[in-house]
């Protein structure tokens, strides 16, 4: 695993150097939490399950526990669509709002005990006119909710970057692989929020302002005192990575709690 430490200016260069478009691949939240308007889009604020939600003086407590029993949703990423030394790569494309976003549906997927059936991120392409460019994590939530996102088809795999709209029409089936319940996290409770929500066993599909990037985050341990965020990145890596200081904690975050059955 890769560690960075995001209070160190030389490893949040190191990050920043990593990306692959010229300019932010996510725009910043629409909706406030909580509102109205974000209730409408599908994102359930998660202080309205409180019974989900972890003390802070039980946070290693539960850490600790949700690694013994495997219910983090690293694990189930691990024991299907991705493995370890698998790559997950976007290559250049600056659509990392769906490499991320793909990858929750396909972890939330494991963790329901569904079939593993691989998803291909750039099918979602549509919802910025198969352009190269940035999304709101937002848009991704909806589409995946409303249409789904297409299977990986025969002879391709989840990293290809095929964005033709009539290509993708003709794989179809997307209908059979969408997103329903997701819960939405506060930014004024952003840590325990996302901590909660992994102890229950899902992903969340996460994105940095400061990064201007959008990734999946999978697990969360502690080294010590400090807190350690597991992150499924879309940059080639052959595993995780680690992040660690004050803007390891994501800008925005959402639940995949659970996918339609098709």
């Amino acid at each position: 695993m890769q560690n960075y430490d995001t209070d160190s200016d030389a490893d949040v260069d190191r990050l920043l150097q990593q990306r692959v478009f010229g300019e932010p691949e996510v725009l910043p939240r629409v909706h406030a939490y909580g509102s109205p308007e974000a209730v409408a889009a599908g994102l359930e604020p998660l202080d309205s399950v409180p019974d989900v939600l972890i003390e802070p003086s039980r946070y290693k407590e539960a850490i600790a526990e949700a690694h013994t029993q495997q219910t983090l949703p690293l694990y189930h990423m691990y024991a299907t669509w991705r493995p370890k030394g698998t790559r997950y790569n976007q290559d250049g494309l600056g659509y990392c709002w769906t490499w991320s976003g793909t990858g929750c549906m396909m972890t939330t997927r494991a963790a329901e005990d569904k079939d593993t059936v691989l998803l291909a991120p750039v099918s979602m392409g549509y919802l910025v006119g198969w352009a190269n460019r940035g999304n709101y994590l937002e848009s991704y939530i909806r589409g995946a909710r409303e249409q789904g996102v297409c299977p990986v088809p025969e002879g391709k795999t989840f990293n290809d970057l095929t964005r033709s709209g009539r290509f993708w029409d003709e794989v179809g089936q997307r209908e059979k692989y969408r997103l329903a319940k997701v819960w939405d996290c506060s930014p004024r409770s952003m840590t325990q929020h996302c901590l909660s929500i992994m102890c229950y066993g899902r992903s969340l599909y996460i994105a940095y302002n400061w990064w201007g990037h959008a990734l999946e985050l999978v697990g969360i341990r502690y080294s010590g005192s400090t807190m350690e965020w597991l992150i499924s990145n879309s940059h080639n890596e052959d595993d995780v990575i680690v992040l660690t200081g004050s803007r390891a904690v994501p800008s925005e975050a959402y639940g995949f709690i659970s996918t339609v059955l098709a």
